[in-house]
């Protein structure tokens, strides 16, 4: 008996040391105040061990006064009656599973918090706006998933990162503008913000990480800045209102499924940029109706541009044919396969090799493709004992009368 006695005393001892920096109370109206400074992390595998929870269903407000420096991690882990909570200008930091949860409705981040923890509001599914002070620098993985009611936010310029899986699944959220000084979307950052029409991409940005906007079905354009090298895979797949893409020319690659399923698609211009297209990158674009490959590009992969039924025109400044990967022309009819057979525009003098090479020949081919910034006229001189005529210089057309070179459409250079 005096041993448990003991047990229980030394519990209770170390119960006030642990959280010996904060106090809380909680009225009769549901209000819990926390006072003092530093406040304990409380996350303990998927619960909480903070001291207010076994009162978790009689609390309704939470007010934290101000000397508070942190909002400990699982502070308020599933307290499900929480619509409000009021945090002053001393804390710091919103621990991890802070406020998972819980039905709040706004909150208001103030300039002193610079870190929100990963989860800190995970499942707050009444979540309408979120205000995040001008001093915010890290919003961590999933802080703000599947807050389904969430129609707004301010991200300040503060902000250096977004965790992965921030804002998934936040459908209505409508419009979002990125910070200057961000530099990496994360892998699903946005995937299944399914009401989102709009996003400004800065030029800061560099990264575009995998599935980063996967699912954002009423996305309808999108403008990649100069300053982005990598698209991830899936990066817009099942964004079916998407109509124009533009990629400004520092990607390399278009890696697998990024643009796949996008149904709206109509065109795609591909920038000099781009060496290599991987599998199904645009498969099931059913309404892409023509697609303008550069030379620069020497990889195509399988399928990607399987099941892209509206396909009629491509355009391939390619000199020589590249290698493509199985079923990258085919469609899917009745249970049917067969090949795409539309249009082919080839450089001039280039038909033969096209003619020749396995799934490029069986297109209509057409040598009427000019590189972009030309006229068609070769950069040559018109020797004054060249006659009259139309001539085939370094794959251009040239058009020599009386010792001057002329387009097609019968201008001087």
């Amino acid at each position: 008996m005096k041993k448990f006695l003991f047990a229980i005393i030394l519990s209770i001892v170390s119960f006030n040391m642990i959280h010996a920096d904060v106090t809380w109370k909680l009225s009769e109206d549901g209000t819990l105040t926390i006072s003092g400074t530093d406040m304990p992390n409380y996350y303990s595998y998927y619960s909480s061990k903070a001291p207010w929870l076994y009162k978790k269903d009689k609390i309704k407000k939470v007010v934290i006064n101000n000397g508070v420096t942190n909002i400990g991690s699982a502070a308020f882990f599933g307290c499900s009656n929480i619509t409000s909570v009021s945090i002053p200008k001393s804390v710091k930091s919103i621990g991890e599973w802070a406020f998972f949860e819980c039905v709040l409705t706004s909150v208001t981040i103030p300039n002193s918090v610079t870190s929100i923890g990963e989860n800190a509001f995970l499942d707050c599914k009444k979540l309408t706006s979120i205000t995040l002070g001008n001093s915010v620098a890290s919003i961590g993985e999933s802080a703000f998933c599947q807050c389904k009611a969430l129609t707004s936010v301010n991200i300040p310029n503060s902000v250096t990162k977004i965790g992965k899986e921030a804002f998934t699944n936040c459908e209505k959220l409508t419009s979002i503008t990125l910070p200057n000084s961000l530099t990496t979307i994360e892998a699903f950052t946005f995937i299944g913000c399914s009401s989102l029409t709009s996003v400004t991409i800065p030029n800061s940005v560099t990264t575009i990480g995998n599935s980063a906007f996967s699912n954002c079905r009423e996305l309808t354009s999108i403008t990649i800045p100069k300053s982005v090298t990598s698209i991830g895979k899936k990066a817009f797949i099942g964004c079916s209102s998407l109509t124009s893409v533009t990629i400004p020319n520092s990607v390399t690659t278009i890696e697998a499924f990024t643009f796949s399923s996008c149904s709206r698609l109509t065109s795609v211009t591909i920038p000099n940029s781009v060496t290599t297209i991987e599998d199904s990158a645009f498969q099931g674009c059913t309404r892409l109706s023509s697609v303008t490959i550069p030379n620069s590009v020497t990889s195509i992969g399988n399928s990607v541009f399987e099941n892209c039924f509206a396909l009629t025109s491509v355009t391939n400044l390619a000199k020589n044919p590249q290698k493509i990967g199985d079923k990258t022309f085919q469609k899917s009819i009745g249970g049917k396969t067969y090949e795409i057979n539309g249009t082919l525009h080839v450089l001039p003098g280039c038909k033969a090799a096209y003619k020749a090479a396995d799934y490029w020949k069986n297109f209509t081919i057409v040598e009427d493709a000019k590189e972009p910034g030309t006229t068609g006229v070769a950069d040559v001189e018109a020797d004054n004992d060249m006659k009259d005529g139309k001539y085939l210089i370094d794959g251009k057309v040239v058009i020599v009368r009386n010792g001057k070179k002329y387009n097609l459409n019968g201008i001087a250079e």
